[in-house]
C-alpha cells in the first residue's frame, strides 16, 4: 500500500462536486466490502474509476487511485480487509 502514501495532495485543486463524488464511492465502497457485499464495493469502485477518467487530470494523485482502484479490484472478493484499507487511503487522498 505504500503506492497510496500521502506524499502530494494536489486533491486541493480538484473540484468540491469531484472530491466528493471520490469520497463518497470510495466510502461507500469501502461499507459494502466490510459486509462481505464485493459486487456492490465494485459498482461504486467503477462509479469512481469513471470519474477519475474524466474529471481529474493528470497527476501524482490520479495515478495513485488509479493504483489504488485496481489494488482494489483485485482484492475486493477475496482480501476485503486489503481492500478496505486502499478504499480508506483512497477517501483521504481526495479530502483537501
Amino acid at each position: 500500500m505504500g503506492g497510496l502514501a500521502r506524499g502530494v495532495s494536489d486533491a486541493i485543486d480538484l473540484p468540491a462536486r469531484v472530491r466528493e463524488s471520490l469520497a463518497d464511492s470510495f466510502d461507500d465502497a469501502r461499507a459494502a466490502v466490510r459486509v462481505g457485499d464485493a459486487e456492490t464495493a465494485l459498482d461504486h469502485v467503477e462509479e469512481a474509476s469513471r470519474v477519475l477518467g474524466h474529471k481529474v487530470p493528470p497527476s501524482p494523485l490520479k495515478e495513485k487511485l488509479k493504483h489504488g482502484v485496481a489494488a482494489v479490484e483485485r482484492t475486493a472478493a477475496d482480501e476485503p480487509l486489503v481492500a478496505s484499507e486502499y478504499l480508506r487511503l483512497m477517501s483521504q487522498l481526495v479530502q483537501p
